[in-house]
């Protein structure tokens, strides 16, 4: 476990975010954020149902469901928006 990303997914939890392997996804809209792989993916997908194939890389599903190649994650409850997902720098140095 890298330390740095614990600490940035405790301060999303202080914040109401939940972690992503110890609650179960609802069926509803969720916004989330994963650490795989070192990179930081954002985005927002139907819970239970992720968009995409869990066995293509790039999918929000394969990004959400392959937590051995996952940091940390963590997913709320959403206002709405369109679903989709982006990758990006992590916000601390690893």
């Amino acid at each position: 476990m890298d330390y740095k990303a614990t600490l940035w997914r405790k301060a999303l939890e202080r914040r109401g975010w939940k972690r992503l392997d110890k609650y179960k996804l609802p069926n509803g809209l969720i916004d989330f954020h994963v650490i795989h792989r070192g990179q930081l993916y954002s985005g927002r997908c139907i819970g239970a149902y992720p968009a995409g194939d869990f066995t293509q890389p790039g999918s929000i599903a394969y990004v959400i469901g392959r937590r051995d190649l996952m940091t940390e994650g963590v997913w709320r409850l959403s206002n709405g928006g369109q679903i989709g997902m982006n990758a990006r720098e992590l916000p601390y140095r690893a």
